[in-house]
């Protein structure tokens, strides 16, 4: 017993150096985005710097245009600012930021009403709009005692959009930043399912063996061994 709970360990930290590779990965690739566009407008930027000056020479009559040319330049540099602020974010919590969609509220600007929000949202099977207002709270108020909790319930509505690996992403972060929290069996829980909704179900069998080893009194306990029992028969 003891060889085999050593096995599911060294798997389960297996699995979480994957998710960790993924990561880097992504953000990776999300500082070569941000590369890629920071040349771009900066090469629009000269063009349109020339284009102004030229305009600038050319009389009264060219006024107009000129500051059309000055509120695209400073459209593009307010792009340029936001993806960097982006990126940043993203670099520093492991949460990307979520637009808003064309014609959303505001969102609420104190932890308590962002956080009822959100809820709301997502009892009303508003999903993107629970993800956007759990996410902004996790970033804006990780130090609250209810960040864990909003990131569960943005990662319960990744999954249920089929967001399966963002929903692990998140649900690592309570792992990582909130190991002491009391999410980390629910965090177990959902990263089984996730896993089992990538048809990986043998990586999928270690979150609910370490779950029942770590927190035999959990109130997921009794449902974590029926699905240990149902995944191992589909495993084989």
């Amino acid at each position: 017993k003891g060889q085999e709970m050593e096995a599911d360990v060294v798997a389960l930290q297996g699995q979480i150096e994957s998710m960790r590779e993924d990561q880097r990965k992504q953000r990776a690739a999300t500082q070569e985005e941000l590369q890629g566009l920071v040349a771009r407008l900066t090469t629009m930027e000269t063009s349109l710097n020339e284009a102004i000056e030229r305009l600038r020479t050319a009389g009264a009559d060219s006024a107009i245009e000129l500051e059309k040319l000055h509120q695209q330049l400073a459209e593009m540099r307010g792009r340029l600012e936001e993806a960097q602020r982006a990126a940043e974010q993203a670099k520093a919590t492991g949460l990307p930021e979520v637009e808003a969609p064309p014609g959303a509220p505001a969102l609420p600007d104190n932890a308590a009403d962002l956080y009822r929000y959100g809820y709301e949202r997502k009892q009303a099977n508003d999903c993107p709009e629970a993800i956007r207002a759990f996410a902004t709270f996790s970033r804006d108020y990780a130090d609250n005692d209810r960040a864990d909790n909003a990131l569960y319930l943005l990662a319960e509505c990744q999954y249920v959009r089929g967001e399966y690996t963002n929903s692990i992403r998140t649900l690592q972060v309570i792992s990582q930043k909130y190991a002491k929290g009391d999410k980390v069996d629910d965090a177990l829980m959902l990263m089984h399912d996730n896993f089992v909704a990538l048809n990986r179900c043998q990586d999928a069998l270690p979150f609910l063996e370490t779950l029942l080893a770590e927190y035999p009194r959990s109130n997921r306990a009794k449902a974590a061994r029926k699905k240990l029992a149902a995944t191992k028969k589909r495993c084989k």
